[in-house]
Order: C-alpha cells, then sequence, then structure tokens
C-alpha cells in the first residue's frame, strides 16, 4: 500500500512539472504532414530529422500532401583551431555546426521564423594517429548534426 501511494505522488510530480517521455511531444496539427525541404543540407541530416519526427508521429510526407513545409536553409560546418604546439601545429580544434531553418504552412504563411541553431566541440588533433583523428571529428559532426535534428524537434513544439 505504501510504495503504491509513493508511485501515485511521484507520477503526479513529474506530470505537474510537465516531464513526458521522448516521442511524446505535443505538435500542432499542420505538423502532421510534414515535408522536409533542403538545398544545402546533407543527407545525413535529413534522415535524422526524418526519423526524429517520426518518432514524435509526424508524417514525413512529399510535398503535394504536406500540410507544413520545414526548411533547412542553411547548414554549416566549420574547423577552428585552438591551440598550437610548439611547432606552430595545431593540437586542438572547434568543430562547428549552425543549421538555419524554417517552418512554414504550405500557403506560405508562417508558422516557426527562421531559426540558427549553433553547435560545437572541441578535440585534440593526435598526430600519430591521422586515420583515427579524422574518424572522431566524423563522429563528432554525426553527433552534433544528432543533437541539432533533436533540437529542431523540440522548437517545433513551441508552435
Amino acid at each position: 500500500m505504501y510504495k503504491l501511494i509513493q508511485i501515485t505522488i511521484i507520477s503526479s510530480l513529474l506530470y505537474g512539472c510537465g516531464f513526458h517521455l521522448a516521442g511524446e511531444g505535443n505538435f500542432a496539427t499542420e505538423l502532421n504532414n510534414t515535408h522536409i525541404q533542403s538545398t544545402s543540407s546533407s543527407n545525413e541530416m535529413l534522415r535524422l530529422l526524418e526519423k526524429n519526427l517520426r518518432s514524435n508521429q509526424i508524417n514525413v510526407v512529399g510535398a503535394e500532401s504536406a500540410t507544413a513545409l520545414l526548411r533547412i536553409l542553411h547548414e554549416e560546418t566549420e574547423k577552428v583551431v585552438l591551440t598550437v604546439d610548439s611547432d606552430g601545429k595545431a593540437r586542438e580544434f572547434e568543430l562547428l555546426l549552425r543549421i538555419t531553418f524554417e517552418v512554414k504552412r504550405v500557403d506560405n504563411t508562417v508558422l516557426l521564423d527562421q531559426q540558427v541553431i549553433d553547435l560545437n566541440r572541441d578535440f585534440v588533433f593526435n598526430k600519430s594517429d591521422l586515420l583515427g583523428t579524422n574518424e572522431e571529428e566524423q563522429e563528432l559532426f554525426s553527433e552534433m548534426r544528432n543533437d541539432a535534428a533533436k533540437l529542431i524537434v523540440y522548437r517545433l513544439q513551441t508552435i
């Protein structure tokens, strides 16, 4: 009996604070059939966005049957040198990812004004393991794209 009361109280507190499981978001009905449009975004970013939208019960459809249009306006990656060694060679980098997007109805009414997501990661360059360092860089960019896709979906909940 005591455990049942504890579970009820904890559940009420979690529900009251707005907690919900991933994939359980509330989205505007206009987003039920969303088309993703991009001219500059990577295939990986589009795939991750589609996966995240579908896991939130949003249908990703073709332009002809869409009620909303998620436009990826720009995807930019950059690699900035943070530190150099005594020989003047780069030792530490900052990887930057910037995604610009907007959401409109198919009649061009703005649902979500142009938004920018900026993400960054630092990594140390290992000159004795060039292949591993390049793979690490690609993995970090991949992780940032995954995070960006999740952030875009979170922002769609504000519509």
